[in-house]
């Protein structure tokens, strides 16, 4: 287990939540055969009582949380709409030649980089996803973005004009080795850009559910810029975005620079919010507990007069459905071809596809893919039933 906090590098660490042992958000098993292999781990948060970072010390081997990975980004329309505007805010703003995205999934920002005639080259641990990527023409390197990685990416393309990652760095228990592989292939007027779910919409909405195995740390801007400045860069840009819920978008340079307005405005809002303060994520784990003690009351209650199925088999799907007890929802709704036909962790719901779900029509539909709620309602304009979602409070439609 970690005993240092990933950004400040303090021992000041403080447990805020226990979540028990739970499945991984995205441990979808192929069939009631796999039922018997399923493994638990524990989950544990914690808040550095000097920055504030919020993370999980005690992680899960990526080997075995990104092999055989099940998100797709290109399967989701909102996430393609988003990166096509992420490669054109790059090419307006840092006029790129070579981008090295690492985290690169299934390639969906790669391509629309590529129609804006900008080389790219896209990094990911998950083999299966590298391989969906490298299908579409693309240049692909399945392994961890790290010295050795780096190294062969400068030796053939030359030094990189911008080093991206898009809900990933958060991902890694060892930041600075990605941060030490940016400064290998970076040119020396290079910039590092972050996109990440971030602590403050985590903490105004009450987003525990995003809070799994796979996501280790839920960074500030205030902390992210102690752990770059470490490593020699330095933050220039920052700007909210309403990606996964709430993310940030961090943008940093080689050499020290003058901030830009929007990190200016953003360091002082988090300090008025006391985002740095451990009295203020102890407060948000007990305000989440409430928040999940409503959620499996009511539809404990519902439940014994009426149907109910789940929509969007997501990370935070896990989380509701095993911190609920949700053994008995009839399915569990997604269109990712990757989920579809496969079983909930722990609850061993069924996924099952929007046409499965147009032929039994459930009275209720528990919304777990909450941040994406109205683009699902109005694919399912036909439904007649009621809609619910958990967050920022549970309501019903």
């Amino acid at each position: 287990m970690r005993t240092h906090c990933r950004a400040c590098d303090g021992t000041d660490l403080h447990s805020i939540l226990n979540l028990g042992r739970l499945p991984l958000a995205g441990g979808f098993l192929s069939s009631q055969d796999a039922i018997p292999k399923e493994k638990l781990y524990p989950l544990e948060i914690h808040s550095c009582g000097h920055c504030g970072l919020v993370q999980v010390l005690d992680p899960v081997d990526p080997e075995v949380l990104f092999q055989d990975y099940s998100f797709s980004s290109s399967t989701i329309k909102p996430l393609v709409d988003h990166f096509g505007q992420y490669a054109a805010w790059l090419t307006a703003k840092l006029k790129p030649k070579l981008v090295v995205e690492f985290g690169c999934n299934d390639g969906v920002l790669l391509e629309p980089l590529q129609r804006l005639g900008v080389k790219a080259v896209g990094v990911d641990v998950s083999r299966n996803i590298a391989d969906i990527a490298s299908a579409k023409g693309l240049d692909v390197i399945s392994g961890y973005f790290d010295a050795d990685v780096a190294l062969h990416i400068r030796q053939r393309f030359g030094p990189a004009d911008v080093v991206t990652g898009s809900n990933a760095f958060a991902h890694n228990d060892s930041p600075e080795r990605i941060l030490e592989a940016a400064n290998i292939v970076l040119a020396d007027d290079g910039y590092l850009c972050l996109e990440f779910m971030y602590a403050g919409d985590l903490l105004e909405q009450l987003q525990w559910d995003t809070l799994y195995h796979e996501h280790l740390t839920f960074y500030t801007l205030t902390a992210l810029k102690i752990l770059l400045e470490r490593y020699g860069f330095y933050v220039v840009d920052a700007e909210r975005l309403p990606m996964h819920g709430g993310s940030l978008r961090v943008c940093a340079s080689r050499q020290p620079k003058p901030s830009e307005a929007g990190a200016e405005r953003l360091m002082e809002s988090e300090q008025r919010s006391k985002l740095a303060e451990l009295a203020t994520w102890q407060g948000f784990a007990q305000q989440s507990m409430r928040k999940i003690a409503i959620v499996r009351e009511v539809f404990e209650s519902l439940r014994q007069r009426h149907t109910i199925w789940a929509y969007g088999a997501a990370g935070k799907a896990t989380m509701w459905v095993n911190a609920c007890r949700m053994d008995y929802l009839g399915g569990v709704v997604d269109a990712s071809p990757l989920r579809a036909g496969k079983l909930m962790p722990g609850t061993h719901t069924p996924i099952v596809s929007p046409d499965q779900f147009r032929a039994v029509s459930p009275e209720y539909v528990f919304v777990t893919a909450w941040n994406y709620a109205d683009l699902i309602r109005s694919k399912e304009s036909w439904f007649r039933g009621t809609w619910s979602v958990p967050l920022p409070d549970l309501r019903f439609f």
